[in-house]
């Protein structure tokens, strides 16, 4: 049992370890935080924040959006569009109102055409918010355990099958 006991232990120890890393996360403030998260919804900003909100949400955009979004680029347009207003840099206090002409659709063309049975899916099963852990990464967190604790059972199987057969008797001397 003892032999059994220690892969066991070592699984299960490296199982925790890897559940409790974290993926690292910018730490940003609540109102950045909700910026980000407003943008998420349908690809623009709805709700009106001020100039240091816009700035913070700046140097914590997520890696993936600044690989193949554009969030940076919407939240450079606001904040040129509010310094080009105000005839000079805004304060931090300066209260930035969401875009009338803003097209949105996170990504689209802005066309208005339906987004099909794929794109309705993606977004019913998807990410809501930048935090939220994606669906294929949990699903697949799933399998991987799935196909670990299966080959447990099948090692425990073995060693208990292995246990069970008696040994052949020794061979006699043949006459």
């Amino acid at each position: 049992m003892p032999r059994i006991l220690k892969p066991l232990i070592l699984i299960v120890a490296i199982a925790a370890a890897a559940g409790s890393v974290g993926v690292g996360t910018a730490q940003a403030s609540t109102c950045s935080d909700a910026l980000i998260r407003d943008w998420y919804v349908d690809g623009r900003v709805d709700q009106t924040y001020a100039v240091h909100c816009y700035r913070e949400a700046l140097k914590n955009i997520p890696e993936d959006q600044l690989v193949y979004g554009s969030l940076r680029e919407d939240l450079t347009r606001a904040l040129l569009a509010v310094t080009r207003d105000k005839g000079g840099p805004p304060s931090p206090d300066t209260l930035v109102p969401p875009d009338p002409n803003s097209k949105g659709g996170g990504g689209s063309n802005g066309s208005g055409h339906d987004e099909g049975f794929f794109g309705r899916l993606a977004k019913a099963l998807g990410p809501d918010t930048a935090d939220s852990i994606p669906v294929p990464l949990l699903v697949l967190g799933g399998l991987a355990l799935l196909l670990i604790a299966a080959a447990g059972a099948s090692f425990l199987a073995r060693r208990i099958q292995a246990r069970r057969t008696p040994d052949p008797p020794p061979a006699g001397p043949v006459a």
